[in-house]
Protein backbone atom coordinates (compact mmCIF):
# COMPACT_ATOMS: atom_id res chain seq x y z
CA UNK A 1 0.00 0.00 0.00
CA UNK A 2 1.37 3.41 -0.94
CA UNK A 3 1.80 5.83 1.90
CA UNK A 4 -0.99 8.32 2.28
CA UNK A 5 -0.23 11.64 0.59
CA UNK A 6 -0.92 14.32 3.22
CA UNK A 7 -4.16 16.10 2.40
CA UNK A 8 -6.65 18.02 4.53
CA UNK A 9 -8.54 15.17 6.14
CA UNK A 10 -11.93 15.03 7.83
CA UNK A 11 -12.23 11.62 9.48
CA UNK A 12 -15.98 11.94 10.08
CA UNK A 13 -16.70 12.33 6.36
CA UNK A 14 -14.08 9.74 5.37
CA UNK A 15 -15.37 6.79 7.39
CA UNK A 16 -18.93 6.36 6.01
CA UNK A 17 -17.91 6.33 2.32
CA UNK A 18 -14.75 4.22 2.50
CA UNK A 19 -15.11 0.77 0.81
CA UNK A 20 -13.70 -0.95 3.89
CA UNK A 21 -16.50 0.37 6.06
CA UNK A 22 -19.05 -0.69 3.46
CA UNK A 23 -17.65 -4.24 3.49
CA UNK A 24 -17.94 -4.37 7.26
CA UNK A 25 -21.36 -2.76 7.48
CA UNK A 26 -23.02 -5.86 8.90
CA UNK A 27 -20.72 -5.76 11.93
CA UNK A 28 -20.52 -1.99 12.53
CA UNK A 29 -23.93 -1.49 14.24
CA UNK A 30 -23.06 -4.02 16.95
CA UNK A 31 -19.48 -2.79 17.21
CA UNK A 32 -20.42 0.90 17.47
CA UNK A 33 -23.20 0.14 19.96
CA UNK A 34 -20.68 -1.53 22.32
CA UNK A 35 -18.18 1.32 21.88
CA UNK A 36 -20.86 3.96 22.46
CA UNK A 37 -22.09 2.18 25.59
CA UNK A 38 -18.61 1.97 27.14
CA UNK A 39 -17.48 5.50 26.26
CA UNK A 40 -20.61 7.58 26.62
CA UNK A 41 -22.61 5.64 29.19
CA UNK A 42 -20.12 4.19 31.70
CA UNK A 43 -21.32 2.62 34.91
CA UNK A 44 -22.00 5.40 37.45
CA UNK A 45 -19.76 5.70 40.49
CA UNK A 46 -21.65 4.47 43.52
CA UNK A 47 -20.70 3.25 46.99
CA UNK A 48 -21.39 -0.29 45.77
CA UNK A 49 -18.27 -0.23 43.60
CA UNK A 50 -15.73 -0.60 46.33
CA UNK A 51 -14.32 -4.09 46.10
CA UNK A 52 -14.85 -5.34 42.53
CA UNK A 53 -14.99 -3.94 39.04
CA UNK A 54 -18.67 -3.47 38.04
CA UNK A 55 -20.06 -6.50 36.24
CA UNK A 56 -21.56 -4.21 33.59
CA UNK A 57 -18.12 -2.77 32.82
CA UNK A 58 -16.68 -6.29 32.49
CA UNK A 59 -19.48 -7.30 30.12
CA UNK A 60 -19.13 -4.13 28.05
CA UNK A 61 -15.38 -4.50 27.71
CA UNK A 62 -15.77 -8.18 26.80
CA UNK A 63 -18.36 -7.28 24.16
CA UNK A 64 -16.03 -4.64 22.75
CA UNK A 65 -13.14 -7.12 22.50
CA UNK A 66 -15.40 -9.72 20.86
CA UNK A 67 -16.67 -7.09 18.44
CA UNK A 68 -13.06 -6.27 17.53
CA UNK A 69 -12.41 -9.94 16.79
CA UNK A 70 -15.57 -10.26 14.71
CA UNK A 71 -14.63 -7.13 12.80
CA UNK A 72 -11.31 -8.64 11.72
CA UNK A 73 -13.14 -11.35 9.77
CA UNK A 74 -15.27 -8.80 7.92
CA UNK A 75 -12.30 -7.73 5.79
CA UNK A 76 -11.02 -9.79 2.85
CA UNK A 77 -7.43 -10.95 2.94
CA UNK A 78 -5.16 -8.72 0.86
CA UNK A 79 -2.45 -10.01 -1.44
CA UNK A 80 0.59 -11.27 0.42
CA UNK A 81 2.88 -8.59 -1.01
CA UNK A 82 0.58 -5.85 0.30
CA UNK A 83 0.30 -7.23 3.82
CA UNK A 84 3.92 -6.50 4.70
CA UNK A 85 3.43 -2.83 3.79
CA UNK A 86 0.21 -2.77 5.80
CA UNK A 87 2.11 -4.15 8.80
CA UNK A 88 4.78 -1.46 8.38
CA UNK A 89 2.12 1.25 8.31
CA UNK A 90 0.45 -0.21 11.40
CA UNK A 91 3.70 -0.30 13.38
CA UNK A 92 5.12 3.04 12.20
CA UNK A 93 4.01 5.71 14.73
CA UNK A 94 4.33 8.46 12.10
CA UNK A 95 3.14 6.61 9.00
CA UNK A 96 1.29 8.83 6.54
CA UNK A 97 -2.02 7.03 6.90
CA UNK A 98 -5.10 7.84 8.94
CA UNK A 99 -5.52 5.43 11.86
CA UNK A 100 -8.46 4.71 14.15
CA UNK A 101 -7.51 2.43 17.05
CA UNK A 102 -9.43 0.73 19.81
CA UNK A 103 -7.27 -0.77 22.56
CA UNK A 104 -8.81 -2.60 25.54
CA UNK A 105 -6.24 -3.17 28.31
CA UNK A 106 -6.44 -5.25 31.48
CA UNK A 107 -4.24 -4.47 34.52
CA UNK A 108 -3.58 -6.84 37.41
CA UNK A 109 -1.69 -4.99 40.16
CA UNK A 110 0.62 -6.65 42.65
CA UNK A 111 -1.32 -5.17 45.58
CA UNK A 112 -4.50 -6.96 44.54
CA UNK A 113 -6.09 -4.16 42.51
CA UNK A 114 -7.18 -4.49 38.92
CA UNK A 115 -8.46 -2.28 36.13
CA UNK A 116 -10.09 -2.37 32.72
CA UNK A 117 -9.20 0.39 30.29
CA UNK A 118 -10.50 1.19 26.81
CA UNK A 119 -8.13 3.51 24.94
CA UNK A 120 -9.42 5.18 21.78
CA UNK A 121 -6.73 6.69 19.56
CA UNK A 122 -7.06 8.72 16.35
CA UNK A 123 -3.98 9.58 14.26
CA UNK A 124 -4.03 11.66 11.08
CA UNK A 125 -1.36 13.21 8.82
CA UNK A 126 -1.76 16.69 7.37
CA UNK A 127 0.23 18.92 5.04
CA UNK A 128 1.56 21.64 7.34
CA UNK A 129 4.34 22.44 9.80
CA UNK A 130 2.46 21.71 13.05
CA UNK A 131 0.10 24.69 12.69
CA UNK A 132 -2.54 24.18 9.97
CA UNK A 133 -2.04 26.79 7.28
CA UNK A 134 1.76 26.93 7.56
CA UNK A 135 2.61 24.98 4.42
CA UNK A 136 6.06 23.40 4.00
CA UNK A 137 8.02 24.07 0.83
CA UNK A 138 9.34 20.51 0.70
CA UNK A 139 7.38 17.29 0.19
CA UNK A 140 9.67 15.72 2.76
CA UNK A 141 7.96 17.67 5.56
CA UNK A 142 4.54 16.81 6.99
CA UNK A 143 2.81 16.66 10.38
CA UNK A 144 0.89 14.13 12.43
CA UNK A 145 -1.88 14.85 14.94
CA UNK A 146 -2.72 12.30 17.63
CA UNK A 147 -5.73 12.27 19.98
CA UNK A 148 -6.17 9.79 22.83
CA UNK A 149 -9.02 9.43 25.29
CA UNK A 150 -9.25 6.52 27.77
CA UNK A 151 -12.23 5.13 29.67
CA UNK A 152 -11.24 3.25 32.84
CA UNK A 153 -12.81 1.16 35.59
CA UNK A 154 -10.47 0.34 38.46
CA UNK A 155 -10.76 -1.33 41.86
CA UNK A 156 -8.32 -1.48 44.77
CA UNK A 157 -9.67 -3.53 47.67
CA UNK A 158 -7.21 -2.12 50.22
CA UNK A 159 -7.60 1.46 48.92
CA UNK A 160 -11.31 2.06 48.28
CA UNK A 161 -10.71 5.77 47.67
CA UNK A 162 -9.07 4.80 44.37
CA UNK A 163 -12.11 2.88 43.11
CA UNK A 164 -13.64 4.67 40.13
CA UNK A 165 -15.23 4.26 36.70
CA UNK A 166 -15.26 6.90 33.99
CA UNK A 167 -13.27 9.00 31.56
CA UNK A 168 -9.59 9.62 32.33
CA UNK A 169 -7.38 12.53 31.16
CA UNK A 170 -7.24 13.14 27.41
CA UNK A 171 -4.08 13.98 25.46
CA UNK A 172 -3.48 15.72 22.15
CA UNK A 173 -0.15 15.78 20.33
CA UNK A 174 1.22 17.28 17.15
CA UNK A 175 4.50 16.25 15.50
CA UNK A 176 6.30 17.86 12.56
CA UNK A 177 8.19 15.17 10.64
CA UNK A 178 11.02 15.13 8.12
CA UNK A 179 11.71 12.24 5.74
CA UNK A 180 15.29 11.06 5.30
CA UNK A 181 16.92 8.34 3.23
CA UNK A 182 16.96 6.02 6.24
CA UNK A 183 13.73 6.92 8.05
CA UNK A 184 12.07 9.91 9.67
CA UNK A 185 12.69 12.52 12.37
CA UNK A 186 10.03 14.40 14.27
CA UNK A 187 9.61 17.08 16.92
CA UNK A 188 6.40 18.46 18.36
CA UNK A 189 4.30 19.36 21.35
CA UNK A 190 1.93 17.47 23.68
CA UNK A 191 -1.10 18.82 25.54
CA UNK A 192 -2.89 17.10 28.42
CA UNK A 193 -6.41 17.97 29.55
CA UNK A 194 -7.92 17.27 33.04
CA UNK A 195 -11.02 15.55 31.67
CA UNK A 196 -11.15 12.76 34.26
CA UNK A 197 -14.59 12.27 35.77
CA UNK A 198 -13.05 11.15 39.09
CA UNK A 199 -9.97 12.41 40.95
CA UNK A 200 -8.73 8.82 41.05
CA UNK A 201 -8.57 8.67 37.24
CA UNK A 202 -6.57 11.82 36.49
CA UNK A 203 -4.01 14.35 37.67
CA UNK A 204 -6.38 17.33 37.89
CA UNK A 205 -3.77 19.36 35.98
CA UNK A 206 -3.38 20.97 32.57
CA UNK A 207 -0.11 19.74 31.09
CA UNK A 208 2.13 20.49 28.11
CA UNK A 209 5.58 19.56 26.90
CA UNK A 210 7.83 18.72 23.96
CA UNK A 211 7.96 15.48 22.01
CA UNK A 212 10.52 13.90 19.70
CA UNK A 213 10.74 10.79 17.57
CA UNK A 214 13.51 8.93 15.75
CA UNK A 215 12.44 6.29 13.24
CA UNK A 216 14.83 4.02 11.31
CA UNK A 217 13.51 1.64 8.64
CA UNK A 218 16.44 1.00 6.32
CA UNK A 219 16.26 -2.82 6.75
CA UNK A 220 13.35 -4.24 4.78
CA UNK A 221 11.78 -6.25 7.60
CA UNK A 222 12.99 -4.41 10.71
CA UNK A 223 11.99 -1.04 12.16
CA UNK A 224 13.76 0.65 15.06
CA UNK A 225 13.02 3.88 16.87
CA UNK A 226 12.50 5.96 19.97
CA UNK A 227 9.54 8.12 21.02
CA UNK A 228 9.93 10.70 23.81
CA UNK A 229 7.04 12.65 25.37
CA UNK A 230 7.57 15.09 28.25
CA UNK A 231 4.75 16.62 30.31
CA UNK A 232 4.83 19.55 32.76
CA UNK A 233 1.79 20.84 34.64
CA UNK A 234 1.10 24.57 34.30
CA UNK A 235 -2.43 24.98 35.68
CA UNK A 236 -5.21 23.05 37.34
CA UNK A 237 -6.56 22.21 40.77
CA UNK A 238 -4.42 23.87 43.46
CA UNK A 239 -5.13 20.95 45.79
CA UNK A 240 -3.46 18.47 43.44
CA UNK A 241 0.35 18.04 43.27
CA UNK A 242 2.32 19.31 40.28
CA UNK A 243 3.24 16.81 37.57
CA UNK A 244 6.54 16.43 35.76
CA UNK A 245 7.12 13.16 33.93
CA UNK A 246 8.42 11.67 30.69
CA UNK A 247 7.16 8.74 28.62
CA UNK A 248 10.08 7.02 26.89
CA UNK A 249 9.26 4.34 24.31
CA UNK A 250 11.99 2.47 22.43
CA UNK A 251 10.68 0.07 19.82
CA UNK A 252 11.92 -2.84 17.76
CA UNK A 253 9.52 -4.31 15.20
CA UNK A 254 10.15 -7.36 13.01
CA UNK A 255 7.84 -8.06 10.06
CA UNK A 256 7.38 -11.52 8.56
CA UNK A 257 5.61 -12.86 5.48
CA UNK A 258 1.82 -12.59 5.14
CA UNK A 259 1.67 -9.55 7.43
CA UNK A 260 2.71 -11.24 10.68
CA UNK A 261 4.89 -9.24 13.06
CA UNK A 262 6.39 -9.16 16.54
CA UNK A 263 6.95 -5.95 18.48
CA UNK A 264 8.98 -4.84 21.50
CA UNK A 265 7.82 -1.36 22.49
CA UNK A 266 7.50 -0.86 26.26
CA UNK A 267 6.49 2.60 27.48
CA UNK A 268 8.77 3.60 30.35
CA UNK A 269 7.43 6.35 32.63
CA UNK A 270 10.04 8.53 34.34
CA UNK A 271 8.26 10.54 37.04
CA UNK A 272 10.73 13.27 37.97
CA UNK A 273 8.34 14.77 40.55
CA UNK A 274 7.93 11.57 42.57
CA UNK A 275 11.33 10.05 41.76
CA UNK A 276 9.46 6.97 40.51
CA UNK A 277 10.63 5.15 37.37
CA UNK A 278 8.37 2.54 35.78
CA UNK A 279 10.01 0.09 33.37
CA UNK A 280 7.98 -2.72 31.78
CA UNK A 281 8.98 -5.75 29.72
CA UNK A 282 6.72 -6.15 26.71
CA UNK A 283 6.49 -8.50 23.73
CA UNK A 284 3.63 -8.30 21.25
CA UNK A 285 2.40 -10.47 18.39
CA UNK A 286 0.18 -9.23 15.57
CA UNK A 287 -0.96 -9.45 11.98
CA UNK A 288 -2.10 -7.20 9.16
CA UNK A 289 -5.29 -8.77 7.80
CA UNK A 290 -5.61 -6.40 4.84
CA UNK A 291 -4.18 -3.07 3.74
CA UNK A 292 -6.73 -1.39 6.01
CA UNK A 293 -6.78 -3.55 9.13
CA UNK A 294 -4.33 -4.94 11.70
CA UNK A 295 -4.47 -6.23 15.25
CA UNK A 296 -2.05 -7.30 17.96
CA UNK A 297 -1.97 -8.66 21.49
CA UNK A 298 0.83 -7.72 23.88
CA UNK A 299 1.44 -8.86 27.48
CA UNK A 300 3.56 -6.66 29.76
CA UNK A 301 5.23 -7.14 33.12
CA UNK A 302 6.49 -4.15 35.12
CA UNK A 303 9.90 -4.76 36.67
CA UNK A 304 10.61 -1.36 38.24
CA UNK A 305 8.73 1.43 39.99
CA UNK A 306 5.84 1.75 42.41
CA UNK A 307 3.71 -0.59 40.26
CA UNK A 308 6.39 -3.29 40.17
CA UNK A 309 5.08 -6.83 39.46
CA UNK A 310 1.99 -5.48 37.72
CA UNK A 311 0.78 -7.58 34.76
CA UNK A 312 -0.87 -5.97 31.74
CA UNK A 313 -2.52 -7.46 28.66
CA UNK A 314 -3.20 -5.18 25.67
CA UNK A 315 -5.34 -5.89 22.61
CA UNK A 316 -5.21 -3.40 19.75
CA UNK A 317 -7.47 -3.14 16.70
CA UNK A 318 -6.23 -0.68 14.08
CA UNK A 319 -8.22 0.52 11.06
CA UNK A 320 -6.16 2.43 8.46
CA UNK A 321 -7.38 4.68 5.63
Amino acid sequence: MREFEPQPCHLVTLLPCHPVTRQASRFFPYFLHCFNTVVFNPHPITPAITTTIPETMKKRTTLTALSCLLLTFAFPQAKTEGLSQAARNALNPIAQVVKFMLQPNYYLYANGGNALNLMTRIISPYHAILVPGIKPKSDKIFSIVRLEFPVTSQTFGSEPERNATGLADMTLGGTACYKTSWGKLGIGINLGFPTATSPALGSGKWTAGPSAILFYNKPKHVMLGLVVNQYFSYAGSPSRPATNYMNLQPFIDVIFNKGYFIMINPICTLDWQKDDFTVPLALGFGKAFSKNLSAFIMPEYIVSGSNRKTCIVQFNLNAMF
